[in-house]
């Protein structure tokens, strides 16, 4: 009687297991974001060279593209979320392969030399 019970217990033992380890996962990827500086538009276009090197958190929605560099990725127009602002961002090619117009994303960017935002992290929401 007892090897009976030894498969049930494991058979339902192994989908508890598996929703903990998504749950964990998906709060470790929640926790990445929630240290890092919202992206101050303003500051930016004040002085972007005092942000250089610096990482952000972008809340935008992808307005559209505006030009394929190729091998380098592609350069699209946001727009920030809670602003009227839009801007440019360089999104490479091992970010995303698909990047929807109209779609909202949270990304990771760094201002890089002469005010450039790299896209590092994105993802939908």
């Amino acid at each position: 009687m007892k090897s009976k019970k030894a498969p049930i217990f494991i058979a339902l033992l192994i989908p508890v297991i598996s929703v903990v380890i998504a749950l964990l996962l998906v709060y470790s990827k929640k926790s990445n974001l929630a240290g890092i500086d919202s992206f101050d538009y303003k500051s930016y276009l004040n002085s972007a060279s005092n942000m250089q090197g610096n990482t952000y958190l972008l809340k935008a929605m992808i307005k559209r593209q505006l030009v394929n560099l190729g091998s380098q990725g592609r350069v699209v127009c946001v727009a920030i979320e809670g602003d009227s602002a839009e801007f440019a961002v360089l999104i490479p090619n091992n970010i995303a392969s698909n990047v929807t117009t109209n779609q909202r994303y949270n990304m990771i960017v760094r201002v890089e030399e002469n005010g450039k935002v790299l896209v590092n992290e994105m993802q939908k929401y």
